[in-house]
């Protein structure tokens, strides 16, 4: 017993506990901060799905030369379908912007020929 008794116990003081566990937080900070980054800016599978959507979107209106809704909700996203004013007679420019939680997704832009406004 006398020899455990005289022994020194070596250990970390409270100090560099504490030091150790701020620099653990700053880091998982930062790490935080990228991670959000990435998938914020990062291609994600919404993105290509509304993509592909817009796509169709676009081929159906130019197939009936006109469009049927000026907003459509598919699959949680929202797009806004918007005609421009035609440039030529029947020519006109569609715009779709896919929308998601108030954000905007991507945009496409497209001629069309307009069978309202075309003249014979």
């Amino acid at each position: 017993m006398v020899g455990l008794i005289k022994r020194k116990l070596e250990a970390s003081t409270l100090i560099e506990v504490l030091i150790a566990m701020v620099i653990i937080v700053i880091v998982f900070t930062i790490a935080m901060h990228v991670f959000a980054n990435v998938m914020n800016t990062g291609v994600s599978s919404a993105k290509i799905k509304a993509e592909n959507q817009i796509r169709l979107i676009a081929a159906d209106v130019k197939n009936k030369g006109q469009i049927d809704e000026e907003v459509l909700i598919l699959d949680s996203i929202g797009y806004e379908l918007r005609v421009m004013p035609a440039v030529a007679a029947g020519l006109s420019q569609l715009e779709i912007s896919a929308i998601q939680e108030g954000r905007k997704i991507t945009m496409y832009r497209c001629w069309f020929v307009d069978k309202l406004n075309e003249e014979n």
